[in-house]
């Protein structure tokens, strides 16, 4: 997973090249790690090769959708017609149709799956929930403060 977020933190800083968009989106990514670790703490979930598996499939929808956030947020021909409020909303409408399509799509192996199939769909579903219900926002709020006078 440590690999996986270096990868992941080299490619954003060669298309960006900006710190006030790449540490935001490496900080939530990597909280957003830590909460679903600790959910499957709490709920007494064994992380094990399929949950591994799930957190990095969540790991790539996470910075997935920052880029989609990062990249309505900085489009310059939008500027003139929508403000940040509107620009946000067609992100996150974009970002609520993933999540939908991989909650649905992840149902089936929970239910018919064994238990490498249930582990990974659990621990995708559980991930892609934490990431849109609390760290998307929070991801969004933080670039909203930190590109205010650039937007």
């Amino acid at each position: 997973m440590l690999s996986a977020v270096l990868s992941v933190s080299l490619i954003v800083f060669l298309r960006y090249r900006k710190f006030e968009i790449i540490l935001p989106m490496m900080i939530t990514l990597i909280s957003e790690v830590i909460i679903i670790l600790g959910v499957a703490a709490l709920i007494g979930w064994n992380i094990d090769i399929a949950a591994i598996a799930g957190i990095i499939i969540v790991i790539g929808t996470c910075v997935d959708h920052q880029i989609v956030i990062s990249d309505e947020l900085l489009k310059k021909e939008q500027q003139v017609f929508f403000n940040w409020k509107q620009r946000i909303s067609n992100a996150f409408f974009i970002i609520m149709a993933a999540y939908f399509t991989t909650f649905v799509a992840m149902l089936p192996l929970m239910r018919a799956g064994a238990g490498l199939l249930k582990g990974f769909a659990i621990t995708t579903i559980i991930g892609i929930s934490v990431g849109v219900f609390i760290t998307r926002p929070a991801f969004a709020a933080i670039i909203e403060i930190l590109l205010k006078d650039k937007l």
